[in-house]
């Protein structure tokens, strides 16, 4: 078998096939479906998480009580499919620029649909949350999207790059008002367009914003990497409109109010915002090894914000003494 003494795992996307008998694996925009031949998915999850390079294979099987030699033989399968990390750190002191962007987009579009796979929009699309949880989604979303120009803008002035500040210049001009869209929607479902403007974000939507803000501020490219995982993508567009006008049907509210948030990423689209990385890296071929792992790293980071920018919106607009739109607390409420 391959000499991995201490096995570590490629970031990867697992989900559960309706079989309920399998595991699908997801790493970019390759799938593998695991089946249930042996053992059991509470065994087989607790060896995955020492899967860390941290860990040898006597040392997992130890800590597990799973045999050495079935760990060997999983390994063996893992390196087989692609899944096992191959450390090149010693012998590569510089990355491909095209091998660095065809894994960034795969991985973003991987970490969108991870995003999408939260279990707010399983939830909604089965109306088994109160309406003022969707009303509180687009209420977070418009402080998110108001956000843009801010977040932009901090890139903007820390950006050393005088190529890469012409395409965040332009952004910002692109991003500057769209939260209008998620204004309007708020307003056709009976938020008073004053009480959104005024209105306090949840926490987890300010880290988010703070998150991006020292993104731009560290990293110029790991920013730019971000807009492949916060920018919409045209494969899943058809996807997201649908889910969308489902989930409006399905809590009686008014079809036209999606009609903003739809244009938002249509507009996003068709600006090929997407692509901004693709843009800034032209004519570079080869790129610093420390610099694309602090990006990469800035764009987990991200992924796991928007997971608690969800957590906190199922949180706080599911309990009812909550109020909707969040205030500010200010001295006279002490």
């Amino acid at each position: 078998m391959n000499n991995i003494d201490y096995p570590r795992l490629r970031h990867f996307t697992m989900l559960s096939n309706d079989d309920k008998e399998s595991l699908r694996i997801i790493v970019g925009k390759e799938h593998f479906d695991l089946k249930e031949l042996a053992g059991d998915r509470a065994t087989f999850l607790n060896m995955k998480r020492y899967f860390d390079g941290r860990h040898s294979i006597q040392e997992i099987s130890s800590e597990t009580n799973i045999l050495k030699e079935d760990i060997e033989s999983i390994v063996e399968s893992f390196s087989d499919m692609g899944i096992i990390r191959e450390d090149k750190s010693e012998s590569k002191s510089v990355i491909l620029k095209e091998e660095f962007t065809s894994k960034v987009y795969d991985t973003c579009l991987m970490w969108q649909r991870q995003i999408g796979y939260h279990k707010l929009f399983n939830l909604l699309k089965s109306k088994s949350l109160r309406k003022e949880v969707l009303i509180g989604l687009l209420l977070e979303t418009y402080h998110y999207v108001k956000s843009a120009p801010i977040h932009t803008g901090n890139a903007l002035i820390h950006c050393k790059n005088d190529q890469w500040k012409t395409i965040l210049l332009n952004y910002l001009v692109d991003e500057y008002n769209h939260a209008d869209f998620y204004l309007d929607a708020l307003v056709e479902l009976g938020v008073s367009r004053d009480k959104v403007i005024n209105a306090h974000p949840l926490i987890g939507t300010s880290s988010l914003i703070n998150m991006l803000n020292d993104i731009g501020a560290k990293s110029t490219l790991g920013y730019l990497a971000c807009t492949n995982l916060f920018e919409a993508n045209k494969f899943d567009y058809e996807n997201s409109k649908k889910v969308m006008h489902n989930i409006f049907e399905l809590y009686e509210l008014p079809i036209e109010a999606i009609k903003g948030p739809l244009t938002h990423l249509e507009m996003d689209i068709e600006m090929d915002h997407n692509s901004l990385l693709n843009e800034a890296l032209e004519g570079i071929t080869h790129m610093d090894k420390e610099e694309v792992n602090y990006a990469v790293n800035c764009v987990h980071d991200l992924k796991h914000a928007f997971d608690q920018f969800h957590d906190q919106i199922i949180e706080y607009y599911s309990d009812i003494s909550n109020y909707i739109p969040r205030l500010k607390v200010d001295y006279f409420s002490l």
